[in-house]
């Protein structure tokens, strides 16, 4: 067991000074580099257990203590189901009292690299479907030396999963994670300045799940003012896994309540005599219930479900609550801020290896295209799958095991990842926001672990961009070739000088020293390309795929100005 935690942990290191915050006092570890010492909060309690009649409610925020707390773990992770590669390489203790945050600070001062008003601050929320992961899954060490050395104070906060933070139905809140992000950024803002970080200088960060939270928490009135900057990466709001119809949620709680033993039918009351439910909603009786056999998991294994449109049912809703105007209502009056957002070049990939099609180009394009334009209420459905079919299928040799693959990838990577964070660029632009724009390209074929075996081709795919920007990997061992060391300089730079300056290029204003340009709303399809030697401003992101995709929803869905040089209708429908 000490192996296994080992990995989670880091190299040697000593206590920090105590540190004051709202709570009380704090002390945790310190870690020495060249530059000097960054110390790293573990498992700091931004709310109180979400356990019993807190199960499904609203977080509290946090009880004060006496004593100086020791903040040297991690705390523990939203109960879910493990997978296979959790089980083989690290191990996290899993409880519901898991609304935690650590935060990673330079013991030097702001002051002495020209921050005035502290450090800036990075708050990164991490993926996993909604479902699965958590803060400590992505270290401390490697935060500490990659990002922290820069000159930067960075957060990593957990929200409850699954069941536990994304339910919907009667006397219940829904959006639970989603308020459990809120108080975590409302915790930063109150308390960062203990760790030299300035409140008003506040960057949000998220990869995929993480990404779409980040989109979504720009849009509430009651998180969009927590925060200046935004990285949605590989995910957004507008992507098809990201939000839900609250109904749809709450039949699938239903029906999972129903599996549980929970009867909807009355029964008897042997006190009067009358007819009455044991128990008065699904959720009275789901709180009865322990904690591990309410987890899930991400592949539809245990309690988990992927329904028939190959979507995750635990998600975001539109409630009226957390998002009290339709979505995109909110989106047009939130307030303005700068953004760096974008893909890897073959998001798709993992997904294929994880679950690979049959080989068949045609037969899965088709049968991908239905549930997608189904879902955007396409109302001719042939004409728009013909069209849409020879982005894909054009040229490609049905006896090629190679290009057939590429071809599903590339669908994949479209319909899941890249029409919808496409789409939040091309919008935010429109909408005045400054937003910079980049593909990740850069793979090291070494570094998948178990999970290089089930993969067609190794390439830059979901996720694949982590490591270089926390120095730790979610799928294996990570040990930094040389030439993993330089994009791990390029990654980081970009992300500290954004979350510093709101400009990746840095504070520099010599034009030829701005490399990455940003959108403009006459062309949105430009990007940065981030590979190992080649850095360089492209145009036409996956060679235009995601406008030729939304031209053609657009004019199926009589979306008004759809013949414009660039859409900007919403891919999520009618959400």
């Amino acid at each position: 067991m000490g192996a296994i935690k080992s990995r989670l942990l880091s190299p040697s290191w000593t206590k920090s000074d105590v540190v004051k915050i709202s709570q009380g006092e704090i002390q945790g570890r310190r870690y020495t580099f060249a530059k000097g010492n960054v110390d790293a909060f573990l498992g700091i309690p931004f709310a109180e257990p979400p356990i019993n009649e807190l199960r499904f409610q609203k977080p509290v925020p946090a009880k004060g203590w006496d004593d100086v707390r020791q903040c040297t773990q991690f705390g523990p992770r939203c109960p879910h189901d493990e997978l296979l590669i959790e089980k083989l390489h690290r191990n996290v203790e899993k409880n519901e009292d898991c609304l935690r945050l650590n935060v990673f600070a330079p013991e030097w001062s702001a002051e002495s690299s020209g921050q005035t008003d502290g450090f800036a601050v990075l708050v990164f929320v991490h993926g996993g479907g909604f479902a699965v992961h958590s803060a400590a899954h992505y270290g401390d060490y490697g935060i500490c030396d990659a990002l922290c050395c820069k000159d930067v104070v960075v957060v990593t906060i957990q929200y409850r999963l699954g069941f536990f933070g994304f339910s919907a139905g009667e006397g219940i809140a829904s959006n639970i994670g989603l308020w459990d992000q809120t108080l975590a950024l409302q915790w930063v803002k109150d308390n960062v300045h203990s760790f030299g970080g300035n409140p008003n200088n506040i960057t949000v960060f998220g990869q995929s799940a993480g990404g779409a939270c980040t989109d979504l928490l720009m849009l509430s009135p009651h998180s969009r003012d927590l925060f200046q900057k935004a990285i949605p990466m590989a995910g957004t709001a507008l992507c098809s896994f990201s939000l839900n119809d609250e109904e749809h949620v709450a039949k699938v709680c239903l029906k999972a309540a129903i599996k549980k033993g929970y009867n909807p039918e009355p029964v008897e009351n042997n006190e009067n005599g009358n007819k009455e439910p044991v128990y008065s909603t699904p959720f009275e009786f789901l709180r009865t219930l322990p904690a591990a056999t309410l987890q899930v998991g991400i592949f539809g294994t245990g309690n988990y479900e992927v329904n028939r449109n190959g979507k995750i049912d635990l998600t975001p809703v539109f409630d009226k609550d957390f998002f009290p105007k339709p979505v995109e209502e909110l989106r047009k009056e939130a307030p303005k801020k700068i953004i760096m957002t974008g893909v890897t070049e073959h998001e798709g990939l993992l997904f294929v290896g994880m679950r690979p099609a049959k080989l068949d180009v045609h037969a899965e394009v088709d049968k991908l295209l239905d549930r997608e334009l189904i879902h955007h209420n396409v109302k001719d459905i042939e004409t728009v799958k013909e069209k849409l079919m020879t982005l894909y299928t054009k040229g490609v040799d049905s006896n090629n095991k190679k290009e057939v693959t590429k071809a599903i990838v590339k669908i994949v990577s479209d319909i899941f990842i890249n029409n919808g964070n496409w789409l939040f660029a091309d919008k935010m632009t429109k909408l005045g926001h400054t937003v910079y724009q980049y593909c990740f390209e850069y793979c090291n074929p070494n570094d998948f672990g178990l999970i290089g075996f089930m993969l067609p081709y190794k390439k830059a795919t979901h996720g694949t961009e982590m490591p270089y920007i926390f120095k730790k990997s979610l799928i294996t061992t990570f040990i930094p070739s040389a030439e993993d060391e330089k994009v791990v300089e390029t990654m980081t730079t970009f992300f500290t000088n954004f979350a510093k300056y709101g400009n990746p290029n840095g504070n520099d204003p010599t034009p030829e020293l701005q490399l990455w340009k940003p959108l403009s709303p006459d062309n949105t399809l430009k990007y940065l390309s981030i590979n190992l030697d080649k850095v360089r401003m492209c145009e036409n992101l996956n060679d235009g795929r995601s406008y030729e995709w939304q031209k053609l929803v657009d004019l199926e869905t009589n979306i008004d100005n759809a013949d414009e040089a660039s859409p900007t209708a919403s891919i999520q429908g009618k959400l």
